[in-house]
């Protein structure tokens, strides 16, 4: 009888263990089914989402397009493009009355109102060779614009930022390797870094890539980063109808306080401010030498667009480029992060 009983005592705690076995493989299955589950929602959310973006894209450059035949010599605040938007209801398709599956909102920004990284790099012309004439002598770096650079040191001051990393960002951007300025850093720099690496020796895809720049860190960047950016061109000006205070005083060369933000604030409710020739007067004789850094019309502009879909946030940035006859193009989408 005892053995028997031990037996049945036995059975019984080897059933117990399998049900507990059948439990947790139950339970984990079911939670593997709702992770694939939320995890194939978040992708066609997302995949949903891009789409809705592309659209904003449409929608636009519908408005880019208008702006420039409303006003094809100036790009101010006061157009239809710089307004800000009410968050538009996503609505499903096949319901457009019905309850509301999420939520778009857009919003244009000048890229020309900032600094354009890449005009550090800037050529003016080709260096003679060395010793004169076409032939016979060494090739030479060629000459590079001054003006970007000392531009950009007055606007790193601007934000309290040192202004030596103006020639360092220039080096990173510039094709040779030979430093610009006793500030300047090349390879010899970077490739004593852990890990070591090399300089870009090509345009700024992002202005975040000035943190590559070694011992610039995130502080810096968070400073200076609404005042630049990076255009895939070396010769983009400065829209001073939409520029602020910083970049225009950078412009300026000086701290002299002429543009505040609320004196653009008040100026630009009703237009372009400050106008060409009122910003002529204050640069004075530098006016004819600088005058072809700036200007009243821009070209690029970033449309970030937040989507909501359910639990699902999703941020497209993209770089629209506005060229001859209205054409709005895409030149660079970005997610997450401008």
């Amino acid at each position: 009888m005892k053995r028997m009983a031990r037996q049945r005592g036995v059975a019984l705690i080897i059933a117990l263990i399998l049900v507990a076995l059948a439990t947790i493989l139950a339970s984990k299955l079911t939670f593997d089914g709702f992770l694939e589950r939320r995890r194939a929602m978040g992708v066609l959310a997302a995949e949903q989402a891009l789409h809705f973006g592309l659209g904003a894209e449409a929608l636009a450059a519908g408005v880019l397009v208008q702006d420039a035949q409303t006003s094809p010599t100036q790009t101010a605040l006061t157009g239809a493009w710089a307004q800000p938007t009410q968050p538009l209801p996503i609505t499903p398709p096949n319901d457009p009355e019905g309850e509301p599956i999420g939520i778009l909102q857009g919003e244009l920004e000048d890229m020309q109102g900032r600094f354009n990284l890449n005009n550090l790099a800037h050529v003016i012309q080709a260096a003679p060779p060395q010793g004169g004439g076409a032939r016979g002598g060494l090739p030479q770096p060629p000459i590079q614009d001054p003006q970007p650079l000392e531009q950009f040191q007055h606007l790193l001051a601007a934000v309290g930022v040192e202004p030596k990393w103006a020639a360092i960002a220039r080096d990173w951007i510039d094709a040779d390797d030979t430093p610009g300025s006793p500030d300047g850093a090349e390879d010899q720099v970077y490739t004593s870094q852990t890990p070591p690496y090399r300089t870009g020796n090509w345009p700024m895809m992002s202005p975040s890539e000035l943190m590559n720049l070694p011992g610039f860190g995130a502080d810096r960047y968070r400073k200076i980063a609404p005042y630049v950016t990076a255009l895939p061109t070396a010769t983009a000006t400065i829209n001073i109808c939409t520029a602020s205070a910083p970049v225009l005083e950078s412009l300026l060369a000086n701290s002299s306080g002429e543009y505040t933000p609320e004196v653009l604030a008040s100026g630009r409710k009703t237009g372009c401010f400050p106008d060409a020739t009122s910003f002529g007067n204050i640069l004075g004789p530098k006016h004819t030498a600088l005058s072809k850094y700036y200007g009243t019309k821009s070209d690029y502009f970033r449309l970030t667009t937040h989507v909501t879909l359910g639990t699902t946030e999703f941020t497209l940035y993209s770089l629209l480029l506005r060229g001859g006859g209205g054409r709005v193009t895409p030149l660079l989408r970005s997610f997450g992060t401008p």
